[in-house]
């Protein structure tokens, strides 16, 4: 703690030449007291921990992140405190997953002389709550090394990335250049599934090689020989951007259930490729086979069109990126890949967040125009000034559920949350440097992160566990204020019906609006169920256009007009509509909504004076209303039946103009003489 030593006799301050003498001292070091405690507690910027938390962050949920060359894992909260920590007796290896069942899934690095390289693990773990290993598989020898990412899948087991050991001259033999390695070895790439057994063994129940899947135009008498563009279903063995030993540098997998496939991301190929799972392991290391028929093949990649002779430099799209993996579906993107393009080797340098759409047909084929598509990306994240923006190496990204992406700048240590509009709305960085040396606010560097994940407090693994805030994990951090917000878990109700419940009289072409207690969106499934007369009318889908939502009005337009003197009854299913929070709706009874329309009315005394009906429809600033001989009464009335204010405008002898503008945007419904006529719409005016 710093100390302060004050010894004033008599200060005389200059201020636009007027002198003024402070004589009491006890009042002055009171001052100084002060101007130095405010200047310490509330002037200092937070460096470490949370330093930004806006309005639009996901909340009440945590952040996993395991530091690098740390053996430490810890778990945050979106207000930047600890909530809880787990210890290893390894560095990362790099990546680390919290399973459902509560227990970490934990990769480390162990020392061997075999695979030396960034990325390097050989060390799977499985940790409980408390620290204590369940179970630990050792891949590090001669032939095979764990890196960078593993992926665990549901049924138990463990999708892991392992360098494959080749020698120079089995590589040579099949047709690989010589003099472009660099070392004893060739280190190719293999995926291996692993299903844990006791607390230190493990079943490779399938594994797929890349060294079944190579091609070469170098020696027609050597294997896989043939032309490069022709095969983009095979790797390239001659495709080497660099000449180290580690030849490809797979740094991410991620799995696929329902289309029983991997993606995989090709560090120095710059591309994601997609593989079958559904093959046999036997399958897997042929071209036929599984349920698309191309065995261990690609079934896509993209990113880098040179690495199989289809593009040149001009259509690079990834540089040396990681972390490519499918969004889930139900988020905003579902089903689309999500990569973190690093950006070295572009120009100018600088990082991304990108999202692309393959080509994929419902059965999970993908198009086999060349090059693969699609020709862009479908979204990209990068800093306004590029450049502040740039993590040379690992990093990764997650969407969130509610649209907004979790980026992690992986050399920074920084995570930072983006929402739809790419505004930063919550921002951490890393205090925990190499060696678990847990640095003070106001310090930086030396915090790398691989990268981090977000998990919902209402994921699985959280079930009966405590997770009460520890405080921040920075040192001396500076007071720093946060309040998360409870999750909405209540379902919105309705609260007005037009026509009101239990009317009596409604006209028979009378549209039907629900008013909610707040904002609400269209669900994801159900119907809305006419009766008429306890006769079916009509069954609307939720996604019919006929059903418009706007704001806290969800509006139902009819098909065909009601029966005369009918009792009409409506029934929602449950889930028809839903809050942002994504709280569905209950069901609706018939019972609960229900009106009787008007009786047949005589022909003779239907009013002769409209001609036509109103224009603009939809409208804006102003709707005109047209008639023949008498200037009728007009009456407008909103969704849930309230009168509004009609202001004529302008009028002629056929046509009156009311002002609209200060409408809200909604369906509204028009009477001519008490009759009525028609509805129109109020658009939004958009500002541009």
């Amino acid at each position: 703690m710093k100390k302060y030593q004050i010894q004033i006799q008599e200060v005389s301050i200059s201020f636009n030449s007027l002198d003024f003498k402070i004589i009491k001292q006890g009042l002055l070091i009171l001052l100084l007291i002060s101007f130095l405690f405010c200047s310490h507690s509330y002037g200092q910027q937070k460096t470490l921990g949370m330093t930004k938390h806006l309005v639009g962050s996901t909340e009440n949920g945590y952040v996993l992140f395991a530091p690098m060359y740390c053996k430490m894992t810890y778990l945050i909260d979106k207000c930047g405190k600890k909530v809880h920590s787990w210890v290893s007796n390894y560095n990362p290896g790099f990546s680390v997953y919290l399973l459902p069942d509560g227990n970490l899934l934990r990769t480390g690095t162990v020392q061997d002389t075999f695979f030396n390289a960034g990325g390097k693990g050989g060390i799977i773990e499985k940790i409980d709550w408390d620290s204590k290993v369940l179970w630990s598989y050792i891949i590090s020898n001669d032939s095979l090394g764990q890196h960078h990412d593993i992926y665990p899948m549901d049924n138990g087991n463990i999708l892991v990335i392992a360098w494959q050991s080749v020698s120079l001259t089995e590589a040579f033999a099949k047709g690989r250049y010589k003099g472009t390695i660099e070392g004893v070895k060739l280190w190719s790439e293999r995926i291996i599934e692993l299903k844990p057994i006791g607390k230190d063994k493990a079943e490779i129940v399938w594994q797929w090689s890349l060294w079944d899947h190579l091609i070469q135009d170098e020696n027609f008498s050597k294997p896989d020989y043939s032309v490069v563009s022709k095969h983009p279903e095979l790797m390239n063995i001659n495709f080497a951007p660099n000449q180290s030993s580690d030849w490809i540098h797979l740094n991410s997998i991620d799995f696929n259930k329902d289309l029983n496939q991997i993606v995989l991301s090709s560090h120095n190929t710059s591309e994601i490729w997609i593989i079958d799972h559904s093959t046999t392991t036997k399958e897997a290391a042929t071209h036929s086979g599984g349920n698309y028929g191309y065995g261990g093949d690609f079934l896509y990649r993209w990113g880098n069109p040179m690495a199989y002779n289809r593009g040149t430099s001009i259509e690079q799209k990834f540089y040396l990126q990681h972390n490519a993996a499918w969004i889930p579906k139900g988020y905003k993107d579902g089903g689309d890949i999500m990569v973190f393009n690093n950006g070295l080797g572009r120009i100018p340098a600088y990082s991304s967040i990108e999202i692309i759409t393959p080509p994929i047909t419902s059965s999970g084929v993908y198009n086999q125009n060349l090059p693969y598509g699609p020709p862009m990306q479908k979204w990209i994240y990068k800093n306004p000034v590029p450049d502040k923006f740039y993590s040379v190496v690992f990093s990764g990204a997650n969407r969130l559920f509610n649209g907004n992406t979790l980026i992690c700048d992986g050399v920074a240590g920084k995570f930072f949350e983006i929402d739809d509009k790419n505004s930063i709305v919550w921002e951490y960085v890393n205090p925990v440097a190499s060696d678990d040396q847990i640095k003070t606010d106001g310090e930086a560097g030396g915090n790398n992160v691989f990268r981090n994940t977000y998990y919902s407090e209402l994921y699985s693994g959280f079930k009966g566990k405590t997770l009460t805030s520890l405080g921040p994990i920075e040192k001396n951090s500076y007071t720093y204020y946060c309040s998360l917000v409870p999750p909405d878990v209540t379902p919105p109700k309705t609260s007005v019906f037009f026509p009101p419940n239990k009317s009596i009289n409604i006209a028979i072409n009378t549209p039907m609006a629900i008013t909610f207690n707040e904002k609400i969106l269209k669900g994801t499934a159900g119907n809305i169920t006419i009766f008429d007369n306890n006769q079916i009318k009509e069954i609307l889908s939720i996604n019919d256009p006929k059903i418009i939502v706007i704001g806290k009005v969800a509006s139902i337009l009819l098909t065909n007009n009601f029966y005369y003197n009918s009792r009409i009854s409506i029934l929602i299913d449950k889930g028809s509509f839903k809050d942002s929070s994504d709280n569905e709706m209950v069901a609706l009874d018939s019972s609960n909504w229900e009106f009787n329309t008007v009786a047949m009315i005589n022909i003779e005394k239907i009013d002769r004076t409209i001609l036509k009906g109103v224009y603009p429809n939809p409208a804006q600033g102003f709707i005109r209303v047209p008639f023949e001989n008498t200037e009728p009464t007009v009456g407008i009335y909103n969704s849930i039946g309230q009168a509004m204010k009609c202001v004529v405008k302008n009028r002629t002898r056929r046509e009156l103009e009311i002002d609209i503008e200060v409408f809200d945007s909604g369906i509204y419904s028009i009477l001519l003489n008490g009759q009525f006529l028609q509805f129109f719409v109020k658009e939004q005016v958009l500002i541009l």
